[in-house]
């Protein structure tokens, strides 16, 4: 008998591979152990995903720290964790657009009430619509840029390389998606109106949490993480902005292609006409 997975011989007595250390997998997939090792890795208190969760509030630090320091088995994989925050935030999207398409609609108005003409909408609301279609890979390219920010801003702190702060921005990242998005989840029951201030209150919260982490991580002082936190802010917006740029001219160029850049501006002409 081979390992499945690296082809090592094995003995009939093994229940993991000696070579690669997969699991022996002896039976056929069913649903019932399907379950069965869907709840060993997510649902294991011992192991993993309630410990990675309390302890993300209480002791971030650790966490982080564990992962990096090479510990895998005490606390979720900082991987498998972020691909649950993913998840979790596209069933939350699906639900909300599918069941309440109504908070959507009012989302789209007031983005769309800045804008003087029909076509300056339609362009809003397909980079809405973008938005929601590849939420998932947004999120994913976050995480790079919030990390080169925070090395920049901790210039003067050598304790963690560009990876390590990767690491630490996927843990905070993927454990705010989890904590907002069960919040909305508890929300869209109690009131829609409910579900908007919790949207509103969601960003706070996030740059909240995230100094919360960098202050036990770096062992600061109040007056520390106000000002690295107000540098954070200052030097997310240069970026934002450097980005919005970048978006804008790709956006503007491919509107040339497909002709729709010289409606908006004949529209906008016609409305100042008026």
């Amino acid at each position: 008998m081979q390992c499945k997975n690296c082809e090592y011989s094995l003995e009939t007595s093994n229940k993991f591979c000696p070579n690669c250390g997969a699991k022996i997998i002896h039976h056929r997939l069913t649903l019932k152990n399907l379950w069965s090792d869907f709840s060993e890795r997510f649902l294991n208190y011992d192991n993993s995903l309630f410990n990675t969760m309390k302890h993300m509030f209480t002791k971030p630090e650790v966490v982080i720290e564990n992962f990096i320091g090479g510990t895998r088995k005490k606390y979720l994989n900082v991987f498998n964790y972020f691909a649950l925050a993913i998840t979790i935030t596209g069933f939350i999207t699906f639900i909300s657009l599918k069941f309440y398409p109504e908070i959507y609609k009012e989302a789209m108005n007031v983005m769309s009430s800045f804008q003087e003409t029909q076509a300056q909408k339609d362009m809003m609301s397909n980079t809405l619509s973008g938005f929601f279609d590849y939420q998932s890979l947004f999120y994913f390219l976050t995480i790079p840029v919030l990390a080169l920010i925070s090395k920049i801003v901790f210039y003067n702190y050598k304790k963690y390389n560009y990876t390590e702060h990767t690491v630490i921005y996927l843990y905070a990242y993927s454990h705010t998606l989890v904590v907002i998005n069960f919040t909305y989840i508890i929300s869209l029951f109690i009131n829609k109106d409910v579900f908007s201030y919790f949207t509103l209150l969601s960003i706070p919260f996030s740059v909240l949490y995230i100094a919360y982490i960098l202050k036990r991580l770096f062992k600061l002082t109040f007056k520390q993480i106000l000002l690295k936190t107000l540098l954070f802010l200052l030097v997310g917006i240069i970026f934002y902005i450097g980005i919005i740029i970048i978006v804008g001219i790709i956006m503007i160029a491919y509107m040339f292609i497909d002709g729709s850049f010289m409606e908006m501006v004949e529209q906008q002409q016609r409305a100042r006409g008026k």
